[in-house]
């Protein structure tokens, strides 16, 4: 354009002499000859012609493929592939076998038969008396009379030299055993090629799995299978998923089923065996009246556990340099099925019980993001403008027979995120990232919308701040707003009804009345973070963070119903930090990596409403979890000994300590911090990795260990029921301090009167607070890869071990284990079922 201004501006320079370079003269008469000559010795000859043009590329081009054929047009030039469609397939297979045994079980004491005190001395007493104590005489002292007596094959109990000289049998009553579990799984993939260019892409996933449980007549089946389908269209590209899933248990645990076979397994005394038959003609064959025998629960029981899920989805996307747009649909719909029965004459169910819950979920979920790239003419700075919409439409429907008692839940909800991504480079090696943005949500369960819900990320990160070192310092501000999810059942809080003395009568048949009328649950956190990373062989990472909750929702029992409502503020504060080396190789075959993490938080409980002060959010009635103003969240409640005034324990008249009528907060679940360190060794192609875990602090109340403490089935009890003038610590109630000696076990009084039985099933439950420090070994595994037929194929082998080893202060099994496997139950054991350790082996083949 200025080149031509200047022709108009001045004429003169029209005549004037202009620099350039010689171009080469070619005639079309030279171009003709060439032509000729390059054509007898050129198969190329449809471009001998344009050898001096310059050409652009059409369509993809593959190096290594053959060529078919090369087309020229309009100076565009395509290279056509010997094959103009072809398929490309890569499968996968892997199997796995596992066994599995129980891990850490309470000790218990195989010294002292069923019975108690009477006439002054210790008295076996059989099945027959409904008796449910183990302080009978030791088991040494006794015989069998080789009488017919339908409880024991080998006939009654009766002092040595007084029966048949049979010595009387401690009998081992576990219901555990060695499980065995099988897994597959096939997963192919294909993508169909035409010209180079990729088509179609097409997935195939199946997968089975079997496993005989560690529990003796429970079992289980899980099949899997997925397929997707994809193709292209210019920017658009489309996606079609399907998922299923389908779990079938012998038995459910929604009602503890199994924690209560465990229970009675325990509880039965060393002198009774379950095994020798279930039935009494048509009564239950159990140690006692009152109690049941595990193999009577467990066989043809009726019972069963159902889930089956189905998810369909369609996935559109649009990408041109400028625009990225997504749309995801996706509809799901589960069943769940859990049928659960307890056979007539069965403990607190003597004309039994049945119970079939049907739970059906239908759920569409609608995702659509836009994505807006602004140019600028300055390279340093990029920015995206960002629109994100998510519609949720849920239903669940509940049934619950032969009761009649349904429940029916219904959402839609909104939720809209506007933001706008910034990013500067500079040319000394600084890259900045500002991210702001503002969410809404509102929904039909919601009492009220929230529109102002604002998100601000900052990162800055320095490369090569020092030699070979890169940094980075984050941090970042989001409110965001949530409600229950109403495809989670509620009804395991059902048990807060319920004492530990009347677990055996927990039918949970109560779901939430409904979620609507809430405020949403609003939540601000702040989060810092800073790493430093040396040439991606040393990589240290921490992070602090704070989280204000507000108008938590918890379900809360009244006139009979499960209602929600917001009741509590809650502070969660927290720390990570960690350090890993990457493939620290130090010789040519050897490598080593390992990493080391360390994290600490906690939750405060800032504000309760009015008259919601420790109220219970998991657990039994007279010990769990609750909401305590200005205590962590979900601390211990429960029994504890009088205190007086100076926080000595009163003493009773009678030499032992007395209970405070009042409950009080007795643990805290949540631990000091826990470290992760896992680690990895390498040799040629061997690879060995080993991940552990050690957690400082956290406490759990032990009501495994008090009813096994009350029955006399604990090894504890076997062994200190022999202590005689013992003095407790403390006061007496006249303020004197106690010098009242006592007998743990006085044969002379009731059993009722012993160290163990006065406090009841539950005991004093601050008694029965432990620690739960631990070491674990959480797994190791051996790994060993090769390839075959010229790396086309990899072959996989690896063995493993799970849940190895562990070291706790804790007393009881695993206390990691949750009560009846409920959520939130972290820091509660009553029977809860014990942690299970996997020896597994697994081949993949790769081809």
């Amino acid at each position: 354009m200025k080149f031509t201004l200047l022709l108009l501006l001045f004429p003169s320079l029209a005549a004037a002499q202009v620099k350039s370079s010689v171009e080469p003269i070619i005639s079309r008469d030279y171009m003709e000859q060439v032509r000729k000559l390059r054509g007898s010795i050129d198969p190329v000859d449809s471009i001998s012609n344009s050898r001096n043009t310059l050409l652009k590329l059409k369509g993809p081009f593959s190096p290594n493929f053959p060529v078919r054929r090369i087309k020229l047009s309009d100076n565009h030039l395509q290279i056509l592939p010997q094959y103009t469609r072809y398929l490309s397939i890569s499968t996968k297979y892997s199997g796995t076998v596992e066994v599995k045994a129980h891990n850490r079980l309470p000790e218990l004491q195989t010294d002292y038969v069923q019975g108690r005190s009477l006439n002054g001395s210790a008295t076996w007493r059989g099945p027959e008396t409904g008796e449910m104590f183990s302080y009978g005489p030791g088991i040494h002292t006794l015989e069998f009379d080789g009488s017919n007596y339908p409880y024991d094959q080998g006939g009654k109990l009766v002092a040595q030299s007084t029966g048949n000289g049979k010595p009387a049998t401690a009998y081992n009553n576990s219901i555990f055993r060695t499980a065995v579990a099988h897994s597959h799984q096939l997963k192919l993939s294909g993508e169909l090629f035409r010209y180079g260019k990729r088509t179609w892409n097409f997935g195939l996933k199946l997968g089975q799995a079997n496993e005989n449980t560690i529990i003796k007549e429970h079992n289980k089946i899980s099949q899997a299978l997925a397929a997707d389908v994809g193709t292209s269209i210019k920017w658009l590209n489309i996606k079609a998923t399907y998922l299923y899933n389908h779990d079938h248990l012998s038995n459910g645990n929604r009602t503890g089923f199994l924690n209560r076979a465990y229970q009675n397994a325990l509880l039965t005394p060393a002198s009774f065996s379950n095994i020798q038959g279930t039935a009494l003609g048509d009564a239950q064959r159990s140690y006692s009246n009152k109690a049941d025998n595990p193999w009577y629960l467990m066989e043809d029981n009726n019972n069963r556990y159902r889930f089956t899920e189905q998810n369909g989805g369609l996935i559109l996307g649009l990408r041109t340099p400028r625009f990225d747009v997504k749309l995801t649909q996706s509809l799901q719909h589960v069943l769940e099925n859990t049928a659960e029965s307890y056979k007539p004459g069965t403990t607190d169910w003597a004309s039994g019980m049945y119970t079939d819950r049907n739970k059906r979920d239908l759920n569409y979920l609608l995702q659509s993001q836009g994505v807006y790239n602004i140019q600028y003419n300055n390279d340093e700075f990029n920015s995206l403008l960002g629109l994100y919409y998510t519609y949720g439409n849920a239903n669940t429907h509940i049934r619950y027979t032969p009761d009649d008692i349904r429940y029916n839940y219904q959402r839609s909800s909104h939720d809209v995120f506007f933001t706008l991504n910034n990013t500067f480079h500079s040319a000394d090696g600084i890259e900045l990232k500002v991210n702001a943005g503002n969410k809404f949500y509102l929904s039909n369960t919601a009492s009220k919308p929230d529109f102002v819900l604002p998100a601000l990320d900052a990162a800055i990160t320095i490369f090569s701040v020092l030699p070979s070192v890169n940094l980075n310092i984050s941090s970042s501000y989001h409110e965001v707003s949530s409600e229950l999810a109403i495809d989670r059942s509620l009804a395991y809080t059902n048990l807060l009804q319920y004492s530990t003395e009347k677990v055996f009568s927990y039918r949970p048949v109560t779901e939430a009345a409904g979620y609507k009328g809430l405020t949403p649950v609003n939540r601000r956190e702040w989060t810092g973070g800073i790493s430093l990373d040396y040439e991606y062989v040393l990589q240290m990472y921490a992070n602090v963070y704070i989280k204000n909750t507000r108008n938590d929702v918890f379900p809360v029992y009244s006139n009979g119903m499960l209602q929600l409502k917001n009741m509590a503020d809650l502070r969660n504060k927290g720390i990570e930090v960690s350090i890993r080396a990457n493939n620290n190789s130090f010789r040519r075959t050897i490598g080593l990596s390992g990493g080391l993490s360390f994290f600490a938080y906690n939750t405060i409980v800032t504000r309760v409403n009015e008259g919601g002060n420790f109220t219970p959010i998991a657990g039994f009635s007279n010990v769990h979890k609750a909401l305590v103003q200005g205590q962590p969240l979900g601390v211990i409640v429960g029994s504890t000994y009088l205190k007086d005034a100076s926080g000595k324990t009163v003493i009773g008249d009678d030499g032992f300590p007395l209970v405070d009528p009042t409950p009080q907060v007795i643990g805290n679940p949540i631990p000091d911090f826990v470290v992760k360190f896992n680690n990895s060794l390498s040799w040629k192609k061997f690879t060995l990795q080993a991940n552990w875990e050690w957690k400082k602090g956290g406490e759990t109340w032990n009501g495994t260990q008090a009813a096994l403490d009350y029955y006399g089935r604990s090894a504890l009890s076997g062994a200190e029921r022999g202590i005689t003038n013992y003095v407790f610590q403390g006061v007496q109630q006249n303020g004197h301090v106690n010098d009242i000696p006592v007998n743990f076990y006085d044969a002379s009084q009731p059993v009722e009167k012993n160290r163990w039985t006065r406090y009841g099933l539950s005991g004093v439950a601050a008694a029965y607070v432990q620690k739960t420090d631990y070491l674990r070994l959480n797994n190791v595994i051996l790994t060993y890869r090769f390839s075959l037929h010229r790396n086309k194929q990899l072959f996989t082998l690896s063995t493993y071990v799970n849940n190895i080893l562990l070291w706790s202060a804790y007393k009881g099994a695993d206390p990691d284990q949750l009560l009846l496997d409920q959520p939130n139950t972290t820091g509660l054991d009553f029977f809860n079922l014990p942690a299970v350790k996997t020896y597994g082996f697994n081949v993949t083949l790769q081809f």
